[in-house]
C-alpha cells in the first residue's frame, strides 16, 4: 500500500512540474523577426513587433490575451505582420532595457513603446493602423 502512495505522489510531483514548465502560451500564428522582416518587405505592411519573455509575469498576461482574444488576433493579422521575440533568447530588434516592449512600423523603422494594458494596447493599433 505504501508502495502505491510512493507512486501516486511521483505521479502528482511529476504532473504538477510538466504543468509548470510547460506554461508557455500559446505563440502560433507569430513570426521571427527575420520572417516578419520578410513578409513585412514582400507586402509592404507594417509589422506589430511584441518583444518580451517567458518569465515576465506581464508579458505573460499578453500572451494569453493574445492567445485567448481571437477579435484582436484577427484585427492584429489583418492590419500587421505580428511578430513575437523572446529578448531572452534573440537580439531584440531595438534596444530593450525592459519587457514588454511594442514596436510598430516597416522594420527598419520601427516606433515602440511600452503598456500593461491589453485594452491600452489594441487601442494604440488601432490608431495606428488608420
Amino acid at each position: 500500500m505504501k508502495a502505491i502512495y510512493a507512486i501516486l505522489a511521483v505521479v502528482g510531483i511529476a504532473l504538477i512540474a510538466v504543468s509548470v514548465f510547460s506554461e508557455k502560451s500559446d505563440m502560433s500564428g507569430w513570426y521571427t523577426f527575420e520572417e516578419g522582416k520578410k513578409i513585412s518587405e514582400e507586402k509592404g505592411k507594417k509589422m506589430f513587433v511584441f518583444i518580451g519573455t517567458d518569465t515576465c509575469s506581464i508579458c505573460k498576461r499578453f500572451k494569453t490575451f493574445f492567445s485567448s482574444n481571437e477579435t484582436a488576433m484577427e484585427f492584429i493579422k489583418e492590419n500587421f505582420v505580428p511578430v513575437y521575440v523572446d529578448a531572452l533568447n534573440e537580439k531584440p530588434p531595438v534596444t530593450v532595457t525592459f519587457v514588454p516592449v511594442f514596436c510598430i512600423g516597416l522594420p527598419e523603422n520601427l516606433s515602440c513603446f511600452s503598456t500593461d494594458n491589453p485594452q491600452k494596447l489594441m487601442q494604440t493599433l488601432k490608431q495606428t493602423s488608420q
